[in-house]
């Protein structure tokens, strides 16, 4: 199924006119930095180079793929992200919370100083990230701090599994 091609002008008047179906959408180049957006249908969209810094979407389906985006100070709550893609973004101080995260992919995304209180049945997986607290992980895990954890405890000299 091809994406539908929106311009921001364009999102911002339906959503006002009362659509929160927004499924398959292609929207690039954007800013919508600051807006509140609730109850949105994102399922399949793309975003690419989109300024989502301080946006706060509440309720929203997720599960759509944010190509360097920007999340910086974003507050993302009671989303559905399961099996969401995140590639290059920055979520540097996002507030992401009471998130399904099922199957959400975080590749060489920058979670510093972000907040992250979420559920989900699979872990999330993770590709070349900085966490939280500044520190980078290289490589592919479903747990950014199990790395650490197995290090300590083989400068213990404990069994690692």
């Amino acid at each position: 199924m091809e994406r539908e091609r929106v311009t921001v002008e364009e999102f911002l008047r339906r959503y006002a006119a009362g659509e929160r179906d927004f499924q398959q959408i292609l929207l690039e180049y954007a800013d919508l930095s600051g807006v509140e957006l609730q109850g949105i249908n994102l399922d399949g969209a793309q975003f690419s180079y989109v300024n989502l810094s301080s946006i706060k979407l509440r309720h929203c389906d997720l599960r759509a793929e944010f190509i360097y985006c920007n999340f910086r100070d974003a507050l993302i709550e009671n989303c559905d992200l399961e099996w969401a893609w995140f590639y290059d973004c920055d979520l540097r101080g996002a507030n992401i919370r009471l998130c399904d995260v099922t199957s959400t992919h975080f590749i060489r995304v920058n979670l510093q100083g972000a907040t992250r209180n979420n559920s989900g049945k699979d872990p999330c997986e993770f590709w070349d990230v900085v966490r939280e607290d500044r520190v980078f992980v290289p490589g592919f895990t479903s747990n950014l701090y199990i790395a650490e954890r197995i290090a300590e405890r083989k400068t213990k000299g404990d069994d690692v599994f």
